[in-house]
This record gives C-alpha cells, sequence and structure tokens, in this order.
C-alpha cells in the first residue's frame, strides 16, 4: 500500500509541474503554411495541409464554405499530424466538392486563427489544356531490407508538371531523407531500404492547370528469416461492464509472415481452416463472466504467445476484519482487510461512523487508498459505530460489518489551544414535569461554543450524590428540548446538560431538580442573599416557571454548623406573592446554609440548591 501512495504523490508532482509549464508559456496558435488552393478533375484527388504554431499545440477544425466537415462522410479523411492537420477528399466529385474550404486553429490562448484555400472541380470530360496527366504510374513493388529500389512515375501537361510524392497519405521531404532522391523524369528513388520504408506511396504532378495523383503503390520491404514477434499485444486486463461487447486486436509479424488465432483456455477459438495472417481480431459480445484468452502466433521459426484477461466489472466486496487501535480521546486508528485483488478491485476505500446513539446520518470520510486510516474529531468517552466500503469505477460495494468502540476520556473544557469543545455550560436549563413519570427539559446553547455544537447529553439522576458514570442520560441532536419518560412518581430528579462539538463534550450546566409529581410547582429560581448583617440575613429569589396548582405558601429551611442536616430550621410563609424574607435572631459570624420550595395543594415542589451565607462578625456599640 505504501508503494500505490508513493505512486500518487509522484503523480500529483509531475501533474502540477505540467499545470506550472503549461501557464509559464502560453503562445496563440499562428499559421505557419496555409493550405493551397487547387484544381483536380472529378474521381480525383484534393488534399490539404494545414501547419500552425501555439503553446498549447492547437487544435483543428475543417469548414467548407463556412460549414464544419462530418467525419462521417466516408470520402473526406481529416488526420491531425504534429503541427497540422490534413484534409483529404477521394474521390472528388463536381457538383459537391468545388467551394472554398477553411483550415481553423485553436488552442484556448487568445483567437482562433482560419485560412481558405480554394478548390475547384473539372470535369474528367471538360478538362482545360495544359492539365497535368500521369502517363506512367508507380506500381506494387517488394524490395529486401538493404537493397535499392525506385518506385516509377512519369507526368505531362502544359507546362512541364511538377513532381512530389506522397507516403501514407503525407508529403516525402527529400532534404530530411537522404537516402531519397529524385530522378529526373519523376521517379522515386530508395537506396538501402529499411523496415521504415514500408507503405503505400503516390506521385502527384502538379502544373498552373492543375493538379493529378497517380495510383496508390504499395512497398514492401522482406526481411528474410525473421522469428515472429508481436507488434500490437493486446493489453494485460480488460475489464467491462456485465453485456458489453469487446474487439481485442492481435498483430504479429515475421518472415514468414505468421499465423495468428485465440484460445480461450486449451479451447482454439479460431477454426484451422481460416487462420489469418498477420492480424486477428477476436469479437466478444453480451460478456458476463471473466475469462482468460491467448494469442497464438506461429511460423515456420517458431511460436509465441501473449496472454489476456477480460474482466467483468462487478461492485467491489465489503471489506473484512475492521478493526479499533491507538483509541484517544479524539481519535482512533482504523484498520481493515480486504479479500480480493486490492489492484483490479478497489479505487479507494469510504469510512462511515457515528456515535452510536445518534439518530443522525453517518459521517463519510471518502479517498482512502490504504487499509488504515486516522479517524479525528472524535467526542471523548463516546461509543462509536464503524464501518468501510470499497469502491471502484461501477460504483460503491457493501459495507462492511459495523464495529464498536469506546473514545478515552477527558477532562471538559474548551480551554486548550486549538480545542474546539464547547467552552461554556448551556445555559438557562429549565425542567417541568409532565406526569407522574414524564417531564420536559430545555435549554439555551452555550454562550462559548468554541466550535459548531453537533448535539447535546442530558444526564439525570435520583441520587446526586453519585458520580456521573452512573446517572441516566440521553443524546439529543441538535435541538434544545427533549422529553424523558418512565421515571419514578413523587421523586426528585436532579438533570444536568452538556453540549457537543466534533471534538467532545463541554461543561456540564449547574444541576436543576424537579419533583415528579404532577401540579407540585416546580424549583424557585435566583435564590440569593441582598443583605447580611451580623443577625440577619435577607433573602430574595424568584418564583417558580411553573407552579401546576397555585402555590399556597413557600417553605423555608435554614441550619447552621451547630443544627444537625437532618433537622435544619424550618418556616412557612403563606403568601403566595411572597419572594424575600428576612431571617432574624441568627448569631454573628456563622455560616448558615439556606434553601426554599414552593408549595401548592398537591405538596412541596425541589427545593433550590443551597446557600451558604455567613453572618457578620458582632460590632458592640458605643459606651
Amino acid at each position: 500500500m505504501s508503494s500505490s501512495l508513493t505512486k500518487g504523490v509522484s503523480l500529483y508532482k509531475a501533474t502540477l509541474c505540467l499545470l506550472l509549464t503549461s501557464v509559464a508559456a502560453q503562445n496563440p496558435p499562428e499559421i505557419e503554411r496555409p493550405p493551397q488552393s487547387q484544381a483536380v478533375k472529378s474521381g480525383g484527388i484534393a488534399a490539404f495541409y494545414c501547419y500552425a504554431t501555439g503553446e498549447p499545440a492547437p487544435s483543428f477544425t475543417w469548414k467548407k464554405n463556412g460549414k464544419k466537415l462530418r467525419y462521417t462522410d466516408s470520402r473526406y479523411l481529416i488526420s491531425d499530424f504534429e503541427g497540422g492537420s490534413l484534409l483529404r477528399i477521394e474521390p472528388v466529385r463536381k457538383k459537391r466538392k468545388s467551394g472554398t474550404y477553411e483550415c481553423v486553429a485553436e488552442n484556448g490562448n487568445g483567437d482562433p486563427v482560419s485560412v481558405e484555400a480554394e478548390l475547384t472541380v473539372y470535369d474528367e470530360k471538360e478538362l482545360p489544356n495544359g492539365f497535368p496527366q500521369i502517363i506512367q504510374n508507380p506500381g506494387m513493388k517488394v524490395v529486401e531490407k538493404s537493397r535499392n529500389a525506385v518506385l516509377v512515375c512519369e507526368g505531362a501537361g502544359d507546362p512541364n508538371p511538377t513532381i512530389t510524392w506522397i507516403k501514407d497519405t503525407m508529403p516525402i521531404d527529400l532534404k530530411a531523407n537522404q537516402r531519397l532522391s529524385l530522378m529526373k523524369q519523376g521517379s522515386l528513388r530508395i537506396e538501402a531500404a529499411e523496415e521504415t520504408d514500408q507503405g503505400k506511396y503516390e506521385c502527384v504532378a502538379t502544373n498552373s492547370v492543375g493538379t493529378e495523383y497517380s495510383y496508390s503503390a504499395q512497398l514492401y520491404v522482406r526481411v528474410r528469416r525473421v522469428p515472429p514477434h508481436f507488434t500490437i499485444r493486446p493489453e494485460l486486463k480488460h475489464e467491462v461492464k456485465n453485456g458489453a461487447d469487446l474487439n481485442i486486436t492481435c498483430v504479429a509479424v515475421g518472415s514468414p509472415m505468421p499465423f495468428v488465432k485465440w484460445r480461450e483456455g486449451v479451447k482454439d477459438l479460431t477454426p484451422d481452416s481460416d487462420v489469418p495472417i498477420g492480424k486477428n481480431v477476436l469479437l466478444l459480445t453480451n460478456i458476463r463472466e471473466t475469462t482468460n484468452y491467448t494469442c497464438v502466433a506461429a511460423s515456420k521459426l517458431g511460436i509465441i504467445e501473449t496472454h489476456t484477461v477480460v474482466k467483468v466489472q462487478a461492485l467491489p466486496r465489503a471489506p473484512t476484519n475492521v478493526r479499533v487501535s491507538d483509541v484517544q480521546p479524539t481519535s482512533v486508528r482504523l484498520s481493515w482487510s480486504y479479500d480480493g485483488d486490492v489492484a483490479s478491485d478497489v479505487q479507494y476505500y469510504v469510512i462511515q461512523y457515528k456515535p452510536k446513539a445518534a439518530t443522525w446520518d453517518y459521517k463519510e470520510i471518502s479517498g482512502a487508498i490504504t487499509n488504515f486510516y486516522d479517524i479525528r474529531g472524535l467526542s471523548p468517552y463516546t461509543e462509536y459505530e464503524f464501518g468501510v466500503l470499497a469502491v471502484n469505477n461501477v460504483g460503491r460495494g457493501p459495507k462492511s460489518t459495523p464495529v464498536l468502540a469506546t473514545t478515552g476520556e477527558t477532562k471538559p473544557g474548551g480551554s486548550a489551544p486549538g480545542d474546539d469543545r464547547p467552552g461554556s455550560s448551556p445555559r438557562n436549563v429549565q425542567v417541568r414535569p409532565l406526569s407522574s413519570s414524564t417531564m420536559v427539559i430545555q435549554w439555551d446553547e452555550p454562550e462559548e461554543q468554541n466550535g459548531v455544537v453537533t448535539g447535546y447529553k442530558v444526564y439525570f439522576t435520583t441520587k446526586p450524590q453519585l458520580s456521573l458514570s452512573q446517572w441516566e442520560s440521553q443524546f439529543v441532536d441538535n435541538n434544545k428540548l427533549t422529553t424523558i419518560s418512565d421515571l419514578t412518581p413523587h421523586t426528585i430528579y436532579t438533570i444536568r446538560v452538556e453540549a457537543y462539538t466534533s471534538i467532545g463534550p463541554g461543561p456540564l450546566s449547574a444541576p436543576v431538580q424537579v419533583k415528579t409529581q404532577q401540579g407540585v410547582p416546580s424549583q424557585p429560581s435566583s435564590l440569593k442573599a441582598v443583605e447580611v448583617g451580623s443577625t440577619s440575613i435577607k433573602l430574595n429569589w424568584q418564583q417558580p416557571d411553573h407552579s401546576g396548582e397555585n402555590i399556597i405558601s413557600y417553605e423555608l429551611y435554614w441550619n447552621d454548623t451547630y443544627t444537625p442536616s437532618k433537622f435544619p430550621n424550618h418556616k412557612t410563609l403563606d403568601s403566595s406573592d411572597t419572594t424575600e424574607y428576612v431571617l432574624e435572631n441568627l448569631y454573628p459570624n456563622t455560616l448558615y446554609h439556606v434553601w426554599v420550595a414552593a408549595k401548592s395543594r398537591r405538596g412541596e415542589g425541589a427545593a433550590t440548591p443551597e446557600l451558604a451565607v455567613r453572618t457578620e462578625q458582632y460590632v458592640p456599640g458605643a459606651p
């Protein structure tokens, strides 16, 4: 897998270098040699050559009378070559082919450039005087390698035509190849023939009246006693979709030329009575299964083989043996195996994960090219579900069997540099009972979120002295209200809420209490001491948000250091509108704990958290 990653990095660097190079050097297209206007006879051949420069290299389009030529017309041959493009018309028809032909070059840098050439077509019976003629056509020739060969050609016309030569539709540059020379009457002389000289040759007679092409002549360069060898090998592997068709070409040469046939396993696919020479195309239709094929080339000098596999593409298998290791509070390492040919079956992997208790969709990490991945940004001390699936050009395969893992614990906060956990607790937590076994809880988002809040966790218990891990809890999506059911009737519950980001949980909210008896008032809020003396404390609080039935009294409790906590002092305040009270006859410089609860006809509700207040020291008066 490390080798695949290294290749990917190298490919990225090469692509970046290519992009920088292309940006650094860009030139608009420029016509270097325009196509030449010409006159030909009906049934003959016309060829226009257009040369252009530019960076990047320009692409070419051919038009006739302003309309783009159709590649589907078999009489047109449009072929681009390095630095130019060819338009060859064969055969030329008088009524259709006369007109203006335009070569357009463009490379996306600057405006396209174009140049026009005229084509005149004469009827074969109405040729103008002096129109060139080929009076001796070249003929097929076979020459042994390193021997000389002459392809004859002679033309006539008035004025006397110039003879040029074409090989495989491209003009021959005699100056570029000293082995080639033009003889006096126009024949082409080839000295010390090489295999690259083999091809189709035409001579062209041109004067001021018109242009005439000879018949084509094939030149074969024979190499004696050459064992067969492949010049076009089938690819080692062809990947196709189920039910697709495919043609596989196999070409071999030698001297003598070898016979070429196909096999499927040990079964011959080519009949012995019809084995082609040099080239054999395997035609496959409605491919349904992966199969191995062999191309065999044989002559008197030997037998050679080359193999290819036609693989039917399918969705990749599900990864197996998914494992979690290196567990940290906000990260884990996920690794897996793949029971198949990774190189051919898998392009990359997709990792899916989410907290097990979450109701939202899986998060995804796409593009993994190794069989392990470090997943970061997880929530601490949370049980996660992980899965992996493989992807190829057919699509996504099935997901692996999920694996569960719990991230490590961490301190809540969000105070460390770069820590995106919520920096403060949810605000304004409010709880009210809906029935003897159900309560509704709502809150506001943290004032300091330190990231995007993705959800909340609500803790609740009847024993707040227990550690938080022993409290019951409930996950809530990014919503600020939830309902908790199946509670114990007539029981006081303590509730705390914490917010989550992708990094983890933040601080817990202050505890809030509620009693699950229907109609009992909820907890008064904001209990505080507004005035403190040496023997008195003035208290103030706010009425409960939910009073159930009408409040008939407030129950005030307090004790000091010397009073047992099981037997606090108690005072009933009968007025339902009372929100303050002065405790008197207290001891100076004494720590008191004070709490208050609202009461209705159905009973006393949850009390406020205890408020600790110390009375002032006693200062004696003046004598």
